[in-house]
């Protein structure tokens, strides 16, 4: 009877792995996300060596608008967001980190604004913004390349 169970238990398993990536492109309630003030995700920008950076992100939570009927991203206000910029190593990882903040999303726009930082050295850096507040936990990265 065992010995039954087990292929069964384990196509099961397979089947929901196969399907995971579909399930996770419709958000559930709760789930939250980083992202820019339209909803989009973060974007890549290219800035001049030494030039000033100046970063903006949002928290949004997956829940009911006020009818009760319609799930939909909603911003979040007073979340704290920490900003992190790493040297890109040769293979896209994260290298050493050069920066860091962290910035309240703002009571009236939602907007995180971290204070603004420069990048001297030429060569691609990677953005990670994280949140670990009460909420689920999420994070989003970008790229900065700099000229």
């Amino acid at each position: 009877m065992k010995m039954k169970i087990l292929p069964l238990f384990l196509m099961v398993l397979m089947a929901f792995s196969l399907a995971q990536p579909i399930f996770a492109a419709n958000p559930q309630l709760e789930d939250t996300k980083i992202a820019m003030k339209n909803g989009e995700p973060l974007q890549d920008i290219t800035v001049n060596a030494g030039d000033s950076i100046e970063l903006q992100a949002r928290l949004y939570w997956y829940w009911y608008t006020v009818d009760q009927v319609n799930a939909q991203w909603i911003p979040q206000i007073c979340r704290y967001l920490n900003f992190y910029v790493y040297k890109s190593n040769a293979d896209g990882s994260n290298g050493d980190l050069v920066w860091s903040d962290t910035a309240i999303t703002n009571f009236f726009t939602a907007n995180a604004n971290p204070d603004g930082f420069t990048l001297n050295e030429k060569g691609t850096y990677n953005l990670l913004v994280k949140y670990e507040g009460k909420l689920k936990h999420c994070s989003a990265a970008a790229k900065i390349y700099v000229v």
